[in-house]
């Protein structure tokens, strides 16, 4: 039976009613049905007239633009197990800056202050729960700044300090000066490089690893069939250049200076002497000729696990030779596990 009954409408709700007039093309009658038929599906929802307005206000939001650039496909979810796990083994190696320049893009963020908001904006919809702060007296061309990254998690307050202190160096020439540490924060100062100079410390302290894992890569069996040599035999090597090899093979006297000037690209004799002990150390403690090196003003104290009297004797004449070299003259002194060097006199 269909009840007739005067209703008053004012221009608004007649106005929220045109998708469904449109509907019945124009008959209100139908409109006003679909809208109870609407109500009541609402009501059996959410409960409450008022909790239904909320309800669907709710679901009508605007996505964010991080939820939109998953829909796209731009981003992707990703657990956070899986992360955690992927930063930590990609720990040392820089992120290429055309990956970063997608994160963070210079041509928008122009100014410090620009690129505060924009990564704490990550930060927190990313879901990493870290809070970044950076200091600097000039918005614009700073030179010399303050990145303070707190957190929980240490690998993301890394990830993130990698993130905000390479756009630095990429944009604003510069280059880590000071790094702090704490349990739940790291503290990173910067400071302008000189123009035409390279960012090395920030490249060594985010990408120490990035020439190593180069090499891995570009010679997988290699490496992979040297790591299983090195492990089985508990690292008891000594490695050596092959002319070095060729030489003792023959029967030949050698310093291998020929692998320290490769390292240094000078000639062994143009190398300032502290230099040289610093490399001399670094390569021969790699190369486990010996055991340890130190070296304290102006004695070299050589400590080896070599047992044979003669090859002890070898292995003093042999640094000798290579100091030599370099231009100064040392005096020796050996024990069964201890090489001692007095510096003597030296090239003007």
């Amino acid at each position: 039976m269909v009840v007739r009954k005067n209703i008053s409408l004012e221009n608004s709700h007649l106005k929220k009613l045109e998708p469904l007039t449109k509907k019945h093309n124009g008959n209100l009658s139908a409109a006003i049905r679909d809208a109870i038929d609407i109500t009541e599906t609402a009501l059996h929802r959410y409960g409450t007239i008022e909790k239904a307005v909320s309800g669907i206000a709710v679901d009508r939001k605007e996505p964010t633009a991080r939820e939109k650039s998953i829909e796209t496909g731009k981003n992707i979810l990703l657990s956070s197990p899986i992360f955690i796990w992927m930063i930590r083994y990609t720990s040392g190696i820089l992120l290429d800056k055309e990956i970063l320049d997608e994160l963070l893009d210079p041509l928008k963020i122009k100014t410090i202050s620009e690129l505060d908001k924009q990564i704490n904006d990550i930060s927190s919809e990313s879901g990493w729960n870290c809070k970044i702060s950076i200091f600097s007296m000039e918005n614009i061309n700073p030179s010399s700044a303050t990145v303070t990254v707190a957190g929980d998690n240490e690998h993301y307050r890394e990830f993130l300090a990698q993130l905000v202190v390479m756009f630095l160096v990429y944009n604003k020439g510069l280059d880590i000066d000071i790094v702090h540490k704490r349990a739940s924060m790291i503290r990173i100062d910067l400071r302008l490089r000189e123009e035409g100079t390279q960012p090395l410390a920030a490249r060594k302290h985010f990408g120490y690893l990035k020439e190593a894992m180069c090499e891995f890569r570009g010679k997988q069996d290699f490496w992979k069939s040297l790591v299983e040599i090195y492990s089985s035999l508990d690292y008891n090597i000594v490695s050596m250049s092959r002319d070095h090899y060729e030489e003792l093979l023959a029967g030949n006297r050698t310093n291998d200076a020929g692998m320290l000037e490769s390292l240094s690209k000078r000639h062994i004799s143009s190398v300032p002497h502290p230099e040289f002990l610093k490399l001399l150390k670094k390569t021969h403690e790699s190369l486990q000729i010996v055991d340890k090196i130190e070296i304290s003003g102006r004695s070299i104290n050589i400590y080896h696990s070599y047992k044979n009297e003669k090859a002890i004797q070898k292995i003093q004449d042999y640094y000798l030779s290579l100091l030599k070299a370099n231009g100064h003259e040392y005096e020796a002194k050996y024990s069964s596990s201890l090489i001692v060097l007095n510096h003597v006199c030296c090239k003007d």
